[in-house]
């Protein structure tokens, strides 16, 4: 399978208040799954053993702030409250046909603002999966 790079993502965050494109001036992405494991060990048993309990995930972006209402700006800020709830549209390898799409429901955990004194200001947003992931394509 032929590799690609980040630079192709595009992030979309849906929600009532409006639809809004993450990407263009992001620095990453990630998605981290997991899930509930419930212990299983009783009596004599010399090693733990578990049963699976349900899904769950969380989503990181983290992008380069910038001013006004364009990409990371007031606008974007507003959509991404703490609490929104909405769904997030992730496309790795961009919107093409028949390229992958991973869909989850989500919970926004809002926005945190970095500036550092002598570096670029950036912006992160966190997210609470809050239902399945549908993974398939465009």
């Amino acid at each position: 399978m032929p590799a690609f790079s980040g630079s192709a993502l595009i992030v979309s965050w849906l929600q009532a208040a409006a639809t809004t494109i993450l990407t263009g001036d992001h620095k990453s992405c990630s998605y981290t799954p997991s899930l509930t494991l419930y212990d299983q060990t009783a009596g004599a048993d010399s090693n733990k053993s578990y049963v699976v309990g349900v899904k769950d995930g969380s989503i990181t972006f983290n992008a380069i702030m910038q001013s006004g209402t364009g990409s990371g700006g007031t606008l974007t800020f507003s959509t991404l409250t703490e609490g929104n709830i909405g769904t997030l549209l992730i496309n790795p390898e961009g919107t093409a046909a028949a390229k992958p799409r991973i869909t989850i429901p989500a919970i926004a955990q809002g926005v945190a603002q970095s500036w550092p004194y002598d570096n670029v200001c950036e912006t992160t947003c966190n997210w609470q999966q809050n239902g399945p992931r549908v993974e398939g394509t465009n």
